[in-house]
């Protein structure tokens, strides 16, 4: 028997291992890959590593507003291939995307190619192996791949988000599929993410983001940081984007160690940088495209178009390889927040 990913009964999974998983194509239980059947027994594994009731519902999945319980989480990040020890980290940004400033109604809905990416910080980066290094984007990495998937999985199936019906994206983009990294705390001058954004140190956390795609900003024709950090603002700035063309949320930086060390050996801690960013990012209003409707939701500040309402909007993660050759900026989708939800670490995964 399989547990159900979604509302429902448990089903009986008969077959070849080739008809089981081509089964769970036909019900429409799958991202589009191949998924791990969620048999009772691996699902059970699951919720008995939380130390949670697998009826405690977690939260409402939009649009459908499906509730997710930790059994139903569990079945999702089986079928994406998770270990049990990562199931905290999936319930704490299923806990993180239902809370409504985050907008997983619109996130899910829109034209817009979103999806919600995942930012891990604290101990249980290095207890399941999260890359938060070189290619961290990228694919190869066990942990960044499956926590990323079972996420889309739950968008999916519990949140009703599938492609065409709900999900309007007219192109999508490939995050889609998984978008997970940690932050590179240890090679960082600077308190990390979770810090910044009240928790302590020595707390694991995940912050959802309502990302929207990554922009590669080619950083090799420079060596000093100044130039750096103009190139990295113009690339906040560009026309077209939903922050610069809703005037808000939370743009997303993704600098190298090199590029925070360089930054703090000439003085600047992180909020210097954002006020640095916020105040060169942007191009002028005169300068945008005629005719042009909703230009009320501009955020215009002296003549100037910003790409959110204020520098601490701007939100610096230090992850990838340390040198300085690339920063990556992750768009958003504009009406949504980010939000940061603190892991309840199982007893015996804490000791």
């Amino acid at each position: 028997m399989a547990s159900s990913p979604a509302k429902g009964r448990r089903t009986p999974l008969e077959g070849s291992w080739r008809e089981v998983v081509e089964k769970l194509f036909q019900m429409g239980w799958s991202d589009g890959l191949p998924v791990v059947p969620p048999v009772d027994e691996a699902v059970r594994e699951m919720v008995e590593y939380a130390g949670r009731d697998g009826g405690e519902v977690v939260g409402a999945v939009a649009p459908a507003y499906g509730e997710a319980t930790v059994e139903r989480i569990a079945a999702n990040a089986v079928m994406a291939g998770c270990k049990p020890e990562y199931l905290p980290v999936v319930i704490a940004a299923v806990e993180a995307m239902c809370e409504s400033r985050f907008n997983l109604d619109g996130l899910q809905t829109t034209t817009n190619p979103c999806t919600v990416a995942l930012i891990v910080n604290g101990p249980v980066r290095k207890q399941i192996d999260i890359n938060c290094g070189r290619n961290c984007l990228g694919q190869g990495w066990r942990a960044n791949a499956t926590i990323g998937r079972a996420i889309r999985l739950i968008l999916l199936n519990i949140g009703g988000g599938a492609p065409g019906p709900v999900d309007k994206a007219i192109h999508g983009f490939p995050g889609k599929y998984s978008f997970c990294f940690g932050e590179d705390e240890e090679n960082s001058p600077w308190d990390p993410l979770h810090v910044e954004r009240g928790f302590q140190r020595d707390q694991s956390a995940v912050t959802v983001v309502g990302a929207h795609s990554t922009v590669n900003i080619g950083l090799s024709s420079f060596n000093t940081i100044e130039p750096m950090l103009l190139t990295m603002a113009n690339a906040l700035s560009y026309i077209g984007s939903n922050n610069v063309m809703v005037g808000r949320g939370e743009p997303v930086l993704v600098l190298t160690s090199g590029h925070a060390k360089l930054t703090a050996d000439v003085g600047m801690s992180k909020l210097d940088v954002k006020r640095f960013l916020f105040q060169h990012a942007g191009y002028l209003a005169a300068d945008l495209p005629r005719p042009m409707v909703r230009t009320e939701r501009l955020s215009i500040i002296d003549g100037v178009v910003k790409p959110c309402m204020k520098a601490e909007d701007v939100m610096v993660v230090v992850a990838g390889g340390p040198e300085t050759y690339h920063a990556v900026f992750v768009p958003t989708f504009g009406d949504t927040w980010q939000v940061t939800k603190t892991l309840r670490t199982p007893a015996r995964a804490a000791g």
